[in-house]
């Protein structure tokens, strides 16, 4: 196939899928222009880059914010062409992200605040994030690993790992105590599930309405009966970009309440921006009658 063919097949496919972005515009005019506006929320909280300019990037929450950006550009236009289920999936990205940003990040500075009077960077925050995946799928594949037993095969792993590094012999002792206590929290190694569950509760987050999103975005994220049950019930959507009422709607909730548990992930990291947030969700509130539950309990609770 030449480049000029490729081309041709490509901007033919376009057209096809610009047209189900006319038909979202024409038949949910209001909704369609409300996802919109989500980027310009972004825009006027992008404050918290100038506020935290010097501690953002060191925050797995602040690098997820930042991300937003293009990724709800992208999931928008997902959402407005017909391409529902790819939405549903990149919304869970988001939305698991939001929840592990601020469990991972509550348990590793904890303890490194404990011994260090200051927060991690972020290079010590990926190194973890890193080894807590390895142990995960070494260490607690064992169902009987007993504590002490599981707190010294993290010991062993991070000595070979921090040994091999071109630290003072001084700071290598220290680091490996400091990696390893923050290795051993069993909370690091909950599933998204537990989280919401247990870590939910511990910052007065709704967790009725967690549960039940996470549950919505997973089941069309794998190959499950939601998945299949919206073929039956559509099969041409299998193979061709149409609009849906029954799934623009559902992706455009989701995206709001992904929307709104990123508002609370940030007004608790963030303190600096929370007027901002108070004003965003007036001006919804003011011209739209949406309400955002999570973040409204948390300010509630923050005042």
């Amino acid at each position: 196939m030449q480049e000029k063919e490729a081309f041709e097949i490509l901007k033919t496919y376009k057209e096809l899928v610009d047209e189900v972005v006319e038909e979202s515009f024409k038949k949910e005019k209001e909704l369609a222009t409300s996802l919109l506006e989500l980027l310009n929320n972004w825009i006027d909280l992008s404050d918290l880059l100038k506020l935290y300019k010097d501690e953002w990037f060191h925050t797995l929450s602040g690098a997820l914010f930042v991300y937003l950006w293009r990724s709800y550009g992208w999931i928008i236009y997902e959402i407005l062409s017909g391409h529902y289920f790819e939405a549903l999936k990149d919304l869970r990205f988001l939305f698991e992200g939001a929840i592990l940003s601020l469990h991972f990040e509550y348990f590793i500075d904890k303890k490194i605040y404990e011994k260090c009077k200051r927060y991690g960077e972020i290079g010590l925050k990926v190194e973890i994030l890193e080894l807590v995946e390895d142990f995960r799928r070494i260490c607690f594949s064992t169902k009987d690993l007993s504590k002490e037993k599981y707190q010294k095969s993290i010991k062993k792993k991070v000595r070979k790992m921090i040994e091999s590094s071109s630290l003072r012999a001084k700071e290598k002792e220290e680091y490996i105590e400091l990696y390893s206590e923050i290795l051993s929290q069993p909370e690091l190694y909950w599933g998204v599930g537990k989280i919401i569950k247990e870590f939910g509760k511990e910052f007065n987050l709704e967790v009725g309405i967690l549960e039940k999103a996470w549950s919505e975005l997973s089941g069309f994220t794998h190959f499950s009966s939601k998945f299949l049950d919206t073929i039956l019930r559509k099969p041409t959507i299998l193979w061709v970009n149409d609009f849906d009422e029954e799934l623009f709607k559902k992706c455009v909730d989701l995206q709001f309440l992904t929307f709104d548990l990123l508002c609370t992930v940030l007004a608790i990291h963030f303190p600096e921006i929370r007027e901002k947030i108070k004003k965003i969700l007036d001006w919804w509130k003011r011209n739209a009658d949406r309400e955002f539950k999570l973040i409204e309990g948390v300010l509630r609770e923050i005042d």
